[in-house]
């Protein structure tokens, strides 16, 4: 039986449910799995400047993907190369690491050659599993929403940081306006209504369905709340409004301690959530997921509102 399987990372809903099939298929058989992320060879050969970006979103997937897979119990590493073309890193990865088993969003074309076309033989060769995608229209439909909600606070969180770094970088910090409509920015999200709208629709019917997942369930609640109180956190900090080098390291800190804490629930969600909602919910359960996906917040509902103290005793 398989001992170690290589897992290629990419930002992709396919990506997401390939490393949630293989997750479940490495706790099942008690094997341990690598996670690869392939980045752009000519990007990395560019200046450091213009590779971090990359890197930090390549450390997200990964850190995603590992959480998912903790939450199994399955162990798991990660690996970041660099190839334009995405077969050759795995079939070298999967060498240097010792990987018996390739798990894949799709059959790889070619994938008995290298780059220059030369074929390689089968005996070097790792067992390949191509994961078969679930097409059912409501579930990838409710499935998207989920994930372009992750997506969208990932991006706004890079760009946080981005312009955290960019500043400190500078000799300097972002003024404590633009920190502010950050924050209320974050907390205005819409993603932010998609995971209540999860916990009243999909936990709730995955609850009735099976027992299985519920401790995660319970401890993702718990992870939402605390995502929360993050946010509050954060926003405190800002309205401190003390444009030093040590308010800039330590800002930098907290966001970058808020992202991770993010990519840690979001995995678990990808990883844990989403997999056994496909096993466990019923097509109609899917079709009444969609539904109340796409459902407006009723008129004259608002978000709660994050308090952000000014120097001065106000408030913005």
């Amino acid at each position: 039986m398989y001992q170690h399987l290589l897992v290629p990372v990419e930002d992709t809903d396919a990506s997401v449910e390939t490393i949630g099939h293989a997750t479940e298929f490495a706790q099942a058989i008690g094997a341990r799995i690598t996670f690869l992320h392939v980045s752009s060879a000519s990007g990395i050969r560019g200046s450091t400047a213009r590779s971090r970006p990359a890197d930090e979103r390549a450390a997200e997937l990964l850190a995603r993907a590992e959480a998912g897979a903790r939450a199994q119990g399955v162990p798991c590493t990660s690996v970041i190369a660099a190839g334009d073309q995405p077969f050759d890193p795995l079939l070298a990865q999967a060498r240097r690491h010792g990987c018996d088993l390739i798990c894949t969003a799709s059959p790889r074309p070619g994938a008995n050659a290298s780059a220059s076309g030369a074929p390689v033989p089968d005996a070097l060769l790792p067992a390949m599993l191509a994961c078969a995608t679930d097409r059912r229209p409501a579930v990838q439909a409710s499935i998207g929403v989920l994930l372009g909600a992750h997506r969208t606070l990932a991006d706004a969180l890079h760009e946080w940081l981005d312009l955290i770094r960019a500043e400190r970088e500078r000799g300097g910090m972002p003024q404590g306006e633009t920190m502010r409509e950050i924050v209320r920015r974050l907390h205005g999200l819409p993603a932010r209504g998609v995971w209540a709208k999860e916990k009243a629709s999909l936990f709730r019917r995955l609850r009735k369905r099976t027992s299985a997942v519920n401790a995660e369930l319970d401890e993702l609640e718990r992870l939402h709340q605390r995502d929360e109180e993050m946010l509050h956190e954060l926003a405190r900090m800002i309205g401190r409004n003390t444009h030093s080098a040590s308010m800039a390291e330590e800002l930098e800190q907290a966001v970058s301690a808020y992202a991770r804490f993010a990519w840690e629930w979001m995995g678990r969600e990808q990883g844990v959530i989403l997999p056994a909602a496909r096993r466990y919910l019923s097509y109609a359960d899917w079709t009444e997921i969609d539904g109340e996906f796409n459902v407006a917040a009723p008129i004259g509902r608002t978000a709660n509102r994050y308090t952000i103290s000014e120097p001065d005793g106000s408030h913005a």
